[in-house]
């Protein structure tokens, strides 16, 4: 159930991304638990957002706060 509720959480995120919400995007894609995280399928979903937000919005605050809060909750680089 909460490995469903993590996934829900970031095809919510990569949605809100791709309405051009930045912050609320990722707000969303924090909320998922970091023992959720650990799941492959979730982990490569994050990777993804962060890739996606990388090419959206590379060098700006919220790709920067989402950069560290990945490098620093998961100790990899989003």
């Amino acid at each position: 159930m909460q490995r469903s509720r993590a996934i829900t959480a970031v095809r919510l995120a990569r949605a809100q991304l791709g309405q051009g919400d930045l912050e609320p995007a990722i707000a969303t894609a924090m909320f998922v638990p970091v023992e959720d995280s650990a799941h492959p399928r979730v982990t490569w979903m994050l990777a993804a957002f962060g890739k996606s937000l990388n090419e959206r919005a590379g060098g700006s605050g919220p790709d920067h706060t989402w950069t560290a809060y990945a490098h620093n909750t998961w100790r990899t680089t989003a």
